[in-house]
């Protein structure tokens, strides 16, 4: 017994080449999005909270972010001259909320000379130092110690290599200062020596 021809216009049969096209279109969809990367920047160093974004600070990378690209600081953006509002570590992509503009920008740029062997070895931009003040008195005798600024971030090292040298006797360190703490550290260098004890990146 022959079985009547299906026709093409069978609404059946238009369901179900619909349903197989639209199969095909999803699915090409979602491996494009599958090998779609993300321009976002990373942080060569770890970055303390206030301290302000400069070119040698981020690395381009490409990334795949999916649904979380709004998160992040994209990569074509230009991020100089913004401030970190919290603490980033070395390799970790740039989130947009840790941002914020220069403007609000309430750190001073203080630089205080640094005797070699006081200061942490290898201190470097992005390190966070509490800085401590040995008072001299009369005669030229250390009589006390005191800590006039804490949680500072280091700006920059003035010297030939950006970091304390084994040959140097002494450096020009920048700090970045709450204005508060400006008047307490110019006074506190002329009164004596300078000494800086990096802040361990766990107690952040």
């Amino acid at each position: 017994m022959n079985r009547p021809k299906r026709s093409i216009r069978d609404p059946r049969l238009i369901t179900g080449v619909a349903l197989i096209v639209g199969s095909i279109l999803v699915g090409h969809v979602l491996m494009s999005s599958a090998g779609r990367t993300s321009a976002v920047w990373v942080t060569t160093h770890d970055m303390p909270a206030g301290s302000m974004v400069q070119s040698k600070d981020l690395i381009a990378g490409r990334v795949h972010l999916g649904d979380l690209t709004t998160r992040y600081a994209s990569g074509g953006s230009s991020l100089v001259g913004s401030v970190v509002t919290r603490d980033l570590v070395k390799g970790e992509l740039v989130p947009a909320s840790a941002l914020k503009s220069a403007r609000a920008r309430l750190t001073r740029l203080v630089t205080v000379p640094v005797e070699q062997f006081h200061a942490p070895a290898g201190l470097a931009r992005g390190d966070l130092v509490d800085v401590y003040i040995n008072a001299q008195n009369d005669s030229g005798l250390t009589s006390a110690s005191s800590l006039v600024a804490a949680r500072v971030a280091v700006h920059s090292i003035e010297d030939d290599g950006g970091t304390f040298g084994s040959s140097s006797s002494s450096v020009g360190v920048v700090l970045e200062l709450a204005p508060e703490n400006v008047a307490r550290v110019v006074t506190g260098v002329r009164q004596g020596a300078v000494d800086l004890v990096r802040v361990p990146l766990d107690s952040r």
